[in-house]
Parts: structure tokens; C-alpha cells; sequence
């Protein structure tokens, strides 16, 4: 049961750090999707075990994810080809459907709401240049001060942005939808909200503040 009534700040934020899958566009499921048709000739069993992983830990690049999946589920070496071409499958899979894939509800409000009001950045573990590139196409790129990708972690890259930013982690709000964001803000000290859609489980701590989407975020995050 998500829980939007207990969420609140003390003030507005000055800094958004947005994850970007399932925050922003609707792509997460197609994302998780991706990995069973990658390694639809393997074991059904082993299979399973990859998308129980890649659902828990949504933030962490593809590329980290195959080479832990070659060795630890499949027992295989993950050289750096096998790896690449794991990784190109997966990019040819997914690339077109997230070009196309719907927002998350209220999340192109947000960004049009809180343009000039907030800094606004994109922090996903999808491939840097990938990352840029579908948020050029989706004509979202002006409304980021930055956009960042893998292969840095989502925890460097946080610190990152409150320390360019020059506040306080406490001034700055996370927006993720995976542990990954979670664990990442928490470490930093700034506020996480966590994107939770009707009908999937809850990965977040019970106190962890976690809306269905971003209906209304401008409003309710009281930016003027």
C-alpha cells in the first residue's frame, strides 16, 4: 500500500535527483522484461533468479548485472565479449520501446511545474551515452541541469550533485523507484520519495514515504 499522507519536507526542494526508468518513463517493466528474453535458451530456474535480481536492483548498470548473472547463476567466465555482446542483445531489445514508452503519470507535469524553480537531475544506470541520447529524443533535455549514466554509481553520483549544487543533502529530494536510489539517498543524508505503481511490491523500508506516481508533485511537493 503506498503511503503519500506521512511524505513531507520542511521546505520545498532546491535540488530534484531523479532516477529516470519507471520515475520518469513508464519503462522500468519493459526494462525487466528485456532479461528473460536475453536468456530465453538458458534454464527456466536460472532465468527466474536473473529477474528476481534485476527487479530488486533496478539502478545498477545492465553491464554489472551480466557479468554477476555469467558467473554467479550461470557459472560462466563473463570475458569481456560474452559480456558485450549480453549487453548489445539487451540494447537492441529494449532501445526502440523506451523511445516510445509512456511517462509516468504526472512526471511531464513535474518537469514542466518545476522548470526554473528547482534544479533538476537525471541519475540512472542506464549507459551514459545511451541515457543522453533518449533524453535528446524525448526533447526532455532542457529541463536537466545534468544527465548521468553508468558506469559511475548512483551513491558517487549523488554526492556529486548536492556538492556542485552547494546545499545541503537535506535541501536536495531523491525521487527513485528501485533499493539502489534508496540506499543511495540514505547514505547521503537526502530526502527519498519512492515511485511504487498499483499492483507491484514494495521494495522500501515500511517507513520509506512512497507515492503510485507523480499526480499532482508540484502541488504536493509545494513548489510554487
Amino acid at each position: 500500500m503506498t503511503n503519500a499522507t506521512k511524505f513531507s519536507l520542511p521546505r520545498p526542494p532546491k535540488v530534484i535527483i531523479f532516477d529516470f526508468d519507471g520515475v520518469i518513463l513508464d519503462s522500468a517493466g519493459l526494462k525487466l522484461s528485456a532479461y528473460p528474453k536475453v536468456y530465453a535458451n538458458e534454464d527456466a530456474a536460472k532465468v527466474e533468479a536473473v529477474v528476481r535480481h534485476a527487479e530488486y536492483h533496478g539502478g545498477i548498470t545492465r553491464r554489472v548485472k551480466f557479468e554477476h548473472y555469467e558467473r554467479e547463476i550461470f557459472g560462466r567466465k563473463a570475458d569481456a565479449a560474452s559480456v558485450d555482446a549480453l549487453c548489445q542483445r539487451y540494447f537492441d531489445i529494449v532501445y526502440a520501446e523506451v523511445l516510445r514508452c509512456p511517462f509516468i503519470d504526472g512526471a511531464y507535469d513535474l518537469l514542466e511545474h518545476a522548470a526554473g524553480k528547482v534544479r533538476m537531475h537525471v541519475i540512472s544506470g542506464t549507459p551514459d551515452s545511451e541515457l543522453n541520447q533518449v533524453v535528446r529524443e524525448r526533447g526532455l533535455a532542457r529541463y536537466f541541469v545534468t544527465v548521468r549514466g553508468a558506469p559511475a554509481t548512483k551513491r558517487e553520483r549523488f554526492g556529486e550533485i548536492v556538492a556542485e549544487e552547494g546545499c545541503r543533502p537535506d535541501e536536495a529530494l531523491a525521487i527513485g523507484d528501485s533499493m539502489t536510489e534508496f540506499e543511495a539517498a540514505r547514505d547521503g543524508g537526502i530526502p527519498f520519495l519512492g515511485i511504487v505503481p498499483p499492483g507491484l511490491d514494495n521494495p522500501f523500508p515500511a517507513a520509506t514515504p512512497v507515492w503510485e506516481s507523480l499526480s499532482r508533485a508540484g502541488d504536493r511537493l509545494a513548489i510554487g
